[in-house]
């Protein structure tokens, strides 16, 4: 018996049981559509994290101050690490705060940014219309801002916002420029959805002398690590204490995202993977159920001169073909899963070629794995007492 002849008596017995043969294959169906679909949603969310990193700006690092330990970064620690470590080749402090913003009858509540001349360059975001402010606006506390792509919408900016007034927790402010738009969002803000100002007048607006960040950029990616060595001695023999502050790279928190977002698709896939297992024992089950029913039709094939391994093959193959064919069911319902996730926005969801090979085969797999103990069955029986089943 060649291959096309034992996957022609496979295909046959699955016709034959048309209803069967889906219900059977259902739990590969499920389980191969939803290690797709749940691998998707973890690889995209990888994805889209990463995205969100590198939008940050590139070779970054990041100070975070830790006021309840009493540890208040100032606009000078900037400064003052800028000069002491070689590998920075600039420095932006960073004073955060929510605030809200008001246009003739509108107002929106979002976050105010007081940042440096140097932001657009270091966090790669460009100004769409307008200028960004000027260091002299720094010194000078200049009430001027940059609006976000969001807050224009959200504050029904009609004509051009440039040279508009906007009140900024009752401080009026002359908008400069508005930020072209970035999308996504780092940390849970939306990168479109915020007021850029000089960090003098912004610490003003909210009633600081300290800032909340500082982000400070390395020419080389490859110095990042020694230059967040550096800066973390610097602030810890500063305040007097071990990890004073939290100090880090872009580099190390992309390692760190990727890391989990490993383990989530791991953990997603796993749990995927056993619905394919129950896929594989209800296949188990079937032609176990089919050998008892086929018995007799196994006794008359090795009687005209059948050899076991005839047997072994044709049912190995029927429970195999059975297997693949939900897989590739199943693979469409995994892809169709993924997109309507995608398009619903709740999730980012990425499908790639090697999750379903990877599917399609443990698929595959899983039919011949619990397909081999019913093949056997069937090929050990005696002819003889197989005729005489009724």
């Amino acid at each position: 018996m060649n291959v096309a002849e034992a996957f022609r008596l496979a295909w046959g017995g699955i016709l034959a049981n048309k209803l069967r043969s889906f219900l059977t294959a259902l739990g590969v169906i499920i389980g191969v559509g939803a290690v797709i679909a749940l691998v998707a949603v973890g690889q995209g969310t990888t994805q889209a994290i990463t995205q969100r990193l590198s939008a940050l700006g590139s070779n970054l690092i990041i100070v975070f101050g830790a006021p309840n330990k009493g540890v208040r970064l100032t606009a000078a620690d900037a400064a003052n690490a800028q000069k002491q470590i070689p590998y920075l080749t600039a420095s932006m402090p960073v004073v955060s705060g929510g605030v809200t913003v008001a246009w003739q009858a509108q107002s929106y509540a979002t976050t105010l940014n007081g940042v440096t001349p140097n932001y657009p360059q270091m966090r790669n975001a460009p100004v769409a219309d307008g200028s960004f402010f000027t260091a002299q606006d720094v010194q000078n506390r200049s009430l001027v801002v940059v609006l976000g792509q969001t807050v224009v919408q959200q504050l029904q900016m009609t004509g051009n916002p440039v040279g508009q007034t906007v009140s900024v927790n009752g401080y009026p402010a002359q908008v400069v420029g508005v930020q072209a738009a970035i999308g996504g969002s780092t940390g849970g803000q939306n990168q479109d959805d915020i007021v850029l100002m000089p960090y003098t007048a912004a610490q003003r607006i909210l009633g600081t002398a300290y800032v909340n960040q500082l982000y400070f950029q390395v020419g080389n990616g490859n110095d990042a690590g020694i230059a967040t060595a550096w800066l973390q001695a610097l602030f810890d023999h500063q305040f007097g204490r071990s990890q004073s502050v939290n100090v880090l790279s872009q580099d190390q928190l992309l390692s760190t995202v990727a890391s989990t977002t490993a383990t989530f698709t791991l953990l997603l896939g796993a749990v995927a993977g056993v619905s394919l297992l129950v896929g594989g024992i209800g296949i188990m089950n079937i032609m176990l159920v089919s050998v008892i029913e086929r018995t007799r039709e196994i006794g008359i094939r090795k009687a005209v001169g059948a050899r076991r391994w005839h047997l072994l093959a044709q049912f190995l193959f029927e429970s195999a073909t059975l297997s693949c064919l939900g897989g590739l069911i199943g693979i469409a319902a995994g892809v169709f899963g993924a997109r309507a996730i995608a398009q619903s926005g709740s999730y980012h969801a990425v499908v790639t070629s090697g999750s379903v090979i990877l599917a399609f085969a443990f698929a595959a797999v899983v039919g011949i794995v619990f397909g081999l103990w019913p093949a056997m069955q069937a090929s050990r029986l005696d002819p003889i007492v197989a005729l005489r089943h009724e």
